[in-house]
């Protein structure tokens, strides 16, 4: 026998060996990875594929925290090996009872179990799928009414809708409302002698001063803020009479941004907010300026202005950044770096706080020696702590308001202040704000990452776009020590509104997820939910800041004090009763915003409340400029049910939008029971305590919508 022969035998000898142990194609595989189920479902059935199955076995492993946040309480299910012979299934089943409690848990909690230590076979996919279980006691927070916003009405001060709108502010002595577009480059004076019919009286174009950014107005005198056209320059502030005449210019710190009298209407205060040109090769230092007006406008000029500078804390940085407060560029100094981005002022007149938005502080100061007296950290959120969750994925098409081992900087845009029994609570909007140039960009995602293996050992888990992984954090802070990967992971913004004791520096209040529940769970808004101000599509903006809080002012309503907060990318405001700081009420929330098509008012950014005491129409009204619709929102502010029945209450407002309705949808700014008659006299149909109309099945033509107070609208259908 020759050598080659038995060379031969061997080999396939030892081929015929291999395949014994081992067969080609066996494999198994989750038939999903990402599975969402309701806490009343009952039983699932989580199925895996096997494909050409042989004797094997493989791990189901039930991973626990930090991979899932569902534990025992939540289902019914342990480690246990699988076995699977020549006769197997090629669908394999294993049944999850889901346990349906009574306890009101995080909207969404997530169960990870792996397939692992496979023998015979080899996994196909990914080894891990991800269950979430939504709670069916989790509801969107319930408004008490305290008080209603009721919507009365949109300007378009453009009259064309091609401009922006940004800040508005009413002047009660003129009945005049002062809004800026910082695209056009315009300050409008709108008369609002009558709130239902406003109309342009001037339009100041800001191109000779340099731009606009910001407007206030008191005792007569209105004030805008007005950058350089090359922005890394120092800006101005401009003023002007209530008809728009020019009075004075005098010149402040780069790029002013937000601008405010003090409330007893001796100085102005612009907070310059320093930003540096894209290639980051010029960065101004951030600044606030103080104008003294006390000697009337006529005599104003430059020496009259203060320019406080943060250049004192330079040589505090390590102490500061030890403390939590933010840096973004290695190669500024502290003083370039802070961003100041809007001001409050004290009732006496004798502090103001400034928020410092991209470096997540508050700075304090001293408005009779026009100093600084302090600078503080605003901390961060914790995510993972249930009611912190937050819905995390722009593609998985479900709503997951979930817990995550992410902390939120706050990064806060608005700011107000109010006092009780001599504490004084700062109120902040937590829109978050990040560094975007190609000279610094701190914009990426937890996919994009590498994440410490010891601190995130389900990172797979996080990195999986139905999960985490698209969601944006920053790649400044986390990565705490020399090499690659993150020790922690941070996003920028809360998503919420929050109160802080301005004495103590605390944390008194936040407003947790009451917004994306609300917008998710509320049926007039969940098809919006944690949409773009630029188009309709849902969860567009679930991986960045969601809703983002932009805006806050403040209303004093029989003794009880309200907060009203903008959300710059779904809309409308949210409104809080937060008397008592410590016991917080949720009170309403309206948006004019369009749900059916793109339309309506998109992109709230400033708002200003206005006493019925400064109207004449002896109503309370919350005026909202929208930056990206260019138009005006005007609600009435309803206290019926603050209302100690000294008084005799009118009908509230009641209007129907859009009219003409051509989208199949009308709505109405409040709840209304009410009969459709067509023009006839014919009754078509009715309805109790409605928001909208469908219009969808109606020919063209005329109604008229009559509520059960006895109003009577036109509503025209095309």
């Amino acid at each position: 026998m020759s050598k080659l022969y038995l060379t031969t035998v061997r080999f396939f000898t030892v081929i015929a060996l291999l395949l014994t142990s081992y067969s080609w194609g066996q494999t198994v595989a989750f038939a999903s990875t990402f599975i969402v189920v309701n806490e009343n479902h009952g039983t699932l059935n989580l199925n895996l594929t096997l494909a050409s199955p042989t004797t094997s076995s493989v791990n189901l492993v039930v991973k626990t925290a930090p991979y899932s946040t569902a534990d025992s309480n939540d289902f019914t299910l342990t480690t246990q090996t699988l076995n699977f012979t020549s006769g197997s299934a090629t669908t394999q089943t294993i049944a999850i009872p889901i346990i349906d409690d009574i306890l009101k848990e995080q909207h969404a909690e997530y169960l990870v179990v792996s397939l692992e230590n496979p023998s015979g076979l080899t996994i196909s996919g990914n080894t891990m799928a991800t269950i979430y279980i939504k709670d069916n006691e989790t509801t969107a927070p319930i408004p008490n009414n305290g008080i209603q916003l009721d919507y009365v009405g949109s300007f378009d001060p453009s009259g064309a809708s091609t401009s922006t709108c940004e800040i508005v502010v009413h002047d009660p002595a003129s009945q005049r409302l002062f809004t800026i577009s910082a695209v056009a480059k315009k300050l409008d004076i709108i008369n609002f002698a009558n709130p239902t019919s406003l109309s342009v009286i001037n339009s100041i174009d800001m191109t000779p001063y340099g731009g606009i950014t910001s407007v206030a107005v008191k005792n007569g005198i209105v004030a805008v803020a007005s950058p350089n056209a090359n922005e890394q320059l120092n800006g101005s502030v401009v003023f002007f009479d209530t008809n728009g005449a020019f009075q004075k210019q005098v010149i402040v710190g780069a790029l002013p941004d937000m601008i405010t009298f003090t409330p007893d209407g001796t100085k102005v205060l612009t907070a310059n907010e320093g930003q540096p040109n894209d290639a980051y090769t010029v960065d101004p230092e951030g600044s606030i300026s103080i104008i003294d007006i006390s000697g009337g406008i006529a005599g104003l000029s430059q020496s009259n202005v203060t320019t406080l500078l943060f250049t004192g804390y330079n040589a505090q940085e390590a102490t500061l950044l030890a403390s939590g407060i933010r840096k973004t560029k290695a190669t500024s100094t502290l003083s370039q770096d802070f961003e100041p981005e809007y001001i409050t002022i004290s009732p006496d007149s004798q502090k103001a706080w400034v928020t410092i938005q991209e470096n997540n502080a508050i700075a304090e100061i001293n408005l009779t020696t026009n100093s600084y007296t302090d600078v503080w950290s605003l901390g961060t959120k914790d995510v993972s702590v249930p009611g912190n969750g937050m819905d995390i994925s722009d593609n998985n098409n479900q709503v997951l308001i979930a817990n995550w081992p992410i902390k939120a900087f706050y990064i806060p845009d608005g700011v107000a202040n109010y006092n009780i029994a001599g504490t004084t609570y700062l109120v902040t909007a937590n829109e978050g704000d990040e560094k975007e140039y190609s000279g610094l960009n701190e914009r990426t995602t937890v996919g994009a990452i590498s994440l410490d293996a010891t601190n995130y050992p389900q990172s797979t888990v996080l990195k999986n776009n139905n999960n985490a992984g698209r969601m944006r954090v920053t790649n400044l802070n986390g990565n705490t020590d020399a090499d690659a990967a993150f020790e922690q992971l941070y996003s920028l913004g809360s998503r919420s509104f929050s109160i802080f004791n301005a004495n103590t520096k605390t944390i008194v209040y936040d407003s947790g997820d009451d917004f994306e529940r609300y917008t998710a769970l509320t049926p007039s808004i969940n098809t919006l939910f944690n949409a773009d101000h630029s188009d309709n599509v849902k969860k567009g903006r679930s991986r960045a800041k969601g809703p983002e809080p932009e805006g806050v002012t403040l209303a004093e309503l029989n003794g009880q004090t309200f907060a009203f907060i903008t959300l710059e990318r779904v809309g409308g405001v949210m409104v809080y009763d937060i008397t008592n700081p410590n016991d917080v009420k949720f009170v309403d929330y309206k948006n004019s915003r369009n749900v059916s098509a793109y339309a309506g008012d998109n992109g709230p950014e400033g708002i200003t409340f206005i006493k019925a005491e400064n109207t004449t129409t002896a109503k309370n009204y919350a005026v909202i400029a929208n930056e990206i619709s260019g138009t005006l929102s005007l609600f009435e502010v309803n206290t019926a049910n603050l209302s100690n029945n000294e008084f005799t209450m009118e009908p509230k407002t009641f209007v129907i939008f859009p009219n003409p309705s051509e989208s199949g949808m009308a709505y109405f700014n409040r709840e209304a029971s009410y009969e459709l008659y067509d023009f006839t006299g014919k009754l078509i149909q009715q309805e109790k305590n409605a928001l909208t109309i469908n219009t969808s099945n109606l020919p063209s033509g005329i109604y008229l919508v009559k509520t059960s107070e006895g109003i009577t609208k036109k509503l025209l259908v095309k």
